[in-house]
């Protein structure tokens, strides 16, 4: 399982196989390589509990319970940004996303994690709108379920 470090002074490391399959995947495309990255050096969890980059002010007033939310590692987050920077630098065929670009990258990761969904889901502002709410089911899926297994979980 060898290790690939991304950059000398960071102690941030994803395996070749990562590496591989984030570079292929990428088609190129800075903020994508990021997406993969970004995937593999956070865990879900710590994308789901932490408040993204820090940088949204929320009012005390909000309301919000739950655990107080602390930003992502800023070790990581530094370490990622310096990287895809280096990449598309060395690699000019390579799209070289923007510092807003990149910053949108890292709440969106940040709200499918929220939202328990991988990639693609629509986001406004990287604020998903069912923080905390399930999707009910429709009757016929409860219904079904309950036919086909007979657990009655």
């Amino acid at each position: 399982q060898g290790s690939k470090q991304l950059l000398n002074n960071y102690p941030v490391y994803i395996t070749s196989k990562q590496w591989d399959e984030a570079v292929n995947s990428s088609k190129k495309d800075g903020r994508r390589l990021l997406r993969y990255l970004i995937r593999f050096v956070f865990t879900t969890d710590e994308l789901k509990y932490s408040c993204g980059l820090g940088k949204r002010k929320r009012s005390v007033q909000s309301g919000e319970t739950g655990p107080e939310r602390r930003p992502l590692d800023p070790v990581k987050v530094t370490c990622l940004r310096e990287f895809i920077r280096m990449h598309c630098t060395s690699n000019p065929d390579w799209w070289m996303p923007s510092e807003e670009q990149i910053n949108k990258v890292f709440s969106d990761a940040v709200g499918h994690a929220r939202q328990g969904r991988a990639v693609g889901t629509f986001l406004h502002n990287g604020h998903s709108y069912y923080e905390g709410t399930d999707h009910p089911a429709s009757q016929d899926e409860v219904f079904n379920r309950g036919m086909q297994d007979g657990s009655g979980d």
